[in-house]
């Protein structure tokens, strides 16, 4: 691939498989809304288990890179500045990191919220043993013992969220500010309330071209072998999505995403 970034090489490299599971969701959002459904129950069981993904990522990352803000702006982009591969690895994590990125407050507060809209919602997915929660014991089992692979999932994610946030966070107001306990002026796509919040980020274009730049910075420090397992890694990333969904079908299909009372 010659002197391409490591994003365009993401890219290319998951072009297909990103398709498959984008079409695969965006197939299942209308049947999280009316006139399919009468309670955000549907919606709230399939964010859970993809919020499974974004909790586990951010708390590895965090853990990996210590106090970002320490040294925020004073990364060196050369190898040869770091005494180890360690120190290496946790620089272009640090470089990377974006604090607009992080999800998990909006991810609680938005769980918080749909809790209210019906108690019940809180045992839609109390069983755990599903994809998303073994999807995060991975994260964080495996992938922090190779932390330069938390790459992979940093940008897919958050680029996903980019990409797909607006049209998405679009369609789910569809349904009505009713729908999701908003009041009128609450479901303005400019504001950012809960239940709804995970989907914005503000300042969005800006933010997407400074986090490309980041990774572009942080490619800098990878070696060639990590550089390939981290595109290895990125079709880990979506074969376990597209588990991700498969199973809410069937979950679904079985009842477990219920309608509660």
């Amino acid at each position: 691939m010659g002197d391409i970034d490591l994003p365009s090489k993401i890219k290319e490299v998951i072009r297909e498989v990103h398709g498959k599971v984008n079409r695969l969701n965006t197939a299942r959002i209308p049947l999280c809304l009316p006139p399919r459904t009468k309670s955000p129950a549907i919606y709230t069981l399939g964010l859970s288990r993809y919020a499974e993904i974004f909790l586990g990522l951010e708390k590895v990352w965090h853990d990996l890179i210590g106090d970002a803000s320490e040294c925020m702006g004073n990364m060196s982009h050369e190898p040869s500045s770091y005494k180890s591969d360690k120190e290496r690895v946790q620089a272009a994590l640090r470089i990377i990191y974006l604090p607009e990125l992080l999800r998990t407050k909006r991810l609680r507060a938005d769980f918080a919220a749909l809790k209210l809209l019906d108690p019940e919602m809180a045992n839609l997915d109390s069983g755990g043993g599903n994809a998303g929660s073994e999807f995060r014991k991975y994260i964080e089992q495996d992938v922090s013992t190779r932390p330069h692979l938390l790459v992979a999932y940093v940008w897919i994610m958050y680029q996903a969220l980019f990409n797909g946030g607006h049209f998405i966070r679009a369609q789910l107001l569809k349904a009505g500010p009713e729908f999701w306990g908003l009041s009128a002026d609450e479901a303005d796509l400019t504001a950012l309330p809960p239940p709804l919040s995970f989907w914005r980020v503000q300042e969005a274009e800006c933010v997407e071209a400074r986090f490309r730049d980041c990774v572009v910075a942080a490619d800098k420090l990878l070696t060639e072998i990590e550089r390939r397992e981290i595109l290895d890694e990125a079709l880990e990333v979506f074969r376990r999505c597209e588990l991700i969904t498969l199973q809410l079908d069937e979950d679904a299909a079985r009842g477990a995403a219920f309608e509660p009372s």
